[in-house]
């Protein structure tokens, strides 16, 4: 009897260390609250220390806005790589801090005479923040030594704090229909997680219309979740009109600890109107990628972006990069006019 109790604790702790909720996530879509020194830049979602311009004795620092964390904070994990030119000279650090009530706390250090840290696109850093349960903090990420010659670049992708929550139910994502005709049923797949510590069970699965909030349809659920244990329910719609719209699931229960990932991006839908449509979109911008787009993240040409739009939607359409001499046949013509290189 003494061997299962201990089995069962050992489970238990196991199930503990791994339910972690993502209570804050940043991903530097923007710079908003960040104050910068030089040679750091926000963009292209990342923050990243550049070497140029070449500054030496330098301490220069990224510092985040003001995050209050949750009493049952646990982590931070940064996603990172940082980039080593030289390391002829031990003066060059790469570090961390937490500053709380203005005192600060040294949560990494690095020194570039190890050569690079991580690898091209992200390797995960994983810190302690259980200490600081229920403070408000910024984080700084500073770095100094005798000349940024020494480095090449430092790149954060973005950065999670994590949480331990009793109960929280997540929406991991929802897949299903984007094209069907009226009073044709649609069906949306929804993928609910238990990210708490404990078994949940007696929760609902709702399914809305984006545009009026109206509610299409729900899955009351009984079974227990258990925790890092997924289920999928199956929802449906059965549209009355033609229209473009977005459809989103919600997971509700009166035990949850945590509402901010309750509801699941939107799932576009186009319900056909029956109308034949001819439909040209003319490549017209030299296939230059200035656009990010915004769901997958990769850089991409106008036209590809209004080509995933049409996909998307369902929609049959001819694309070129050069113009026909007769457009009678088409009802829609899509111009792209994206950076134009006359050169």
């Amino acid at each position: 009897m003494k061997k299962l109790f201990l089995i069962l604790s050992i489970v238990m702790v196991a199930m503990l260390a791994r339910s972690q909720t993502p209570f804050y996530q940043e991903d530097f879509v923007s710079a908003t609250g960040w104050e910068l020194d030089d040679n750091w830049a926000i963009s292209s979602n990342q923050l990243s220390f550049s070497w140029t311009p070449t500054v030496y004795n330098f301490d220069l620092s990224a510092t985040s806005p003001e995050i209050g964390l949750p009493e049952t904070v646990q982590d931070i994990t940064l996603n990172q790589y940082l980039d080593v030119f030289s390391t002829a000279s031990y003066d060059e650090y790469a570090e961390l801090y937490l500053i709380n009530q203005g005192e600060e706390t040294l949560l990494w250090e690095y020194s570039l005479a190890s050569g690079s840290w991580g690898v091209p696109g992200g390797e995960s850093l994983v810190l302690d923040l259980s200490a600081f349960g229920g403070d408000t903090v910024q984080f700084r990420i500073r770095t100094h030594g005798a000349t940024t010659f020494n480095w090449n670049y430092w790149y954060i992708y973005d950065f999670t704090i994590n949480t331990l929550l009793d109960y929280d139910l997540s929406v991991f994502g929802i897949t299903g229909s984007s094209l069907i005709n009226i009073g044709e049923p649609g069906s949306w797949e929804v993928e609910v997680k238990n990210l708490g510590s404990l078994p949940q069970s007696d929760f609902v699965v709702k399914l809305f219309h984006y545009k009026s909030e109206t509610l299409l349809d729900m899955i009351e659920v009984s079974e227990e979740l258990w925790p890092q244990q997924s289920a999928n329910f199956t929802l449906h719609w059965t549209p009355e009109n033609a229209l473009n719209t977005v459809v989103y699931a919600w997971v509700e229960s009166e035990d949850d600890d945590f509402s901010n990932n309750n509801t699941s991006p939107g799932c576009f839908v186009r319900v056909d109107a029956d109308l034949e449509l001819s439909i040209l979109v003319w490549d017209n911008d030299n296939d230059i990628a200035t656009i990010r787009d915004p769901e997958i993240g990769d850089l991409i040409t106008s036209a590809t972006g209004l080509s995933r739009a049409l996909d998307a939607a369902g929609f049959d359409y001819e694309l070129y990069t050069w113009l026909p001499n007769n457009l009678d046949s088409y009802d829609i013509i899509f111009v792209t006019m994206g950076c134009y290189c006359l050169s």
